[in-house]
């Protein structure tokens, strides 16, 4: 048999392994530019997703603009590594709003319960107005699905969105709807569900059904 190659095979090859070999003969030749394709900023945009699920990212979404999607993938292997701390929920926070906080249990005043967190959303501030992107439930039900990948396992959190006002506001809130009310100074609407009212796990996460609702013991 002639081939263009210096086969390596012995002389009982079979003739699977031959065809293999053929198959591979010209792989050295194909230009594979390495160089890029594991470099999140120079990578092909249609690429780019392949990247991300091999950096393991978390939350990826079709809609981000290509900077964003680049971002995401640049940070993934150092989010990683300092998954589970609070700075690793305060990056997470920082994507989505800069006036986002996180307030631990010891310091509050009161002090809250050991092991949890609040996440506060300021909805609007003097004449800033009320409402907007951050008064919608689907920013308020982002936030707490993307915290709860990071977060500390065995620490819960509740999001409260503020209001500082002094007039009639309507507020929606994640799956409610705050009707008219006049607030003297400010106010703070607790949105997050009641942790102790679902059937948990071991480490104390709220467990989901399929369609992604928490069982729910209450009658």
């Amino acid at each position: 048999m002639t081939t263009e190659f210096a086969t390596i095979l012995p002389p009982n090859a079979t003739a699977l392994e031959r065809a293999v070999e053929r198959a591979t003969a010209r792989d050295d030749k194909i230009l594979v530019p390495i160089e890029t394709l594991v470099e999140p900023a120079t990578i092909a945009i249609e690429l780019l997703p392949w990247l991300a699920w091999g950096f393991s990212v978390d939350a990826w979404d079709a809609d981000w603009s290509e900077a964003a999607k680049r971002a995401a993938v640049a940070a993934s292997i150092d989010l990683h590594r300092r998954k589970g701390t609070r700075a690793s929920v305060e990056s997470i926070l920082s994507r989505f709003d800069d006036l986002l906080t996180l307030v631990e249990w010891h310091e509050t005043t009161p002090r809250g319960t050991p092991h949890t967190f609040e996440i506060r959303l300021p909805i609007a501030a003097g004449a800033a107005g009320t409402g907007g992107r951050r008064a919608t439930a689907a920013f308020a039900d982002a936030i707490i699905r993307e915290v709860r990948r990071v977060k500390p396992v065995r620490e819960h959190f509740r999001l409260v969105q503020m209001i500082e006002a002094a007039a009639a506001i309507g507020i929606q809130g994640v799956g409610r709807m705050v009707g008219s009310a006049r607030l003297p100074a400010a106010a703070a609407f607790d949105t997050s569900p009641d942790w102790a009212a679902y059937l948990q796990t071991e480490d104390g996460e709220p467990l989901q059904d399929s369609a992604g609702s928490f069982w729910d013991t209450r009658p």
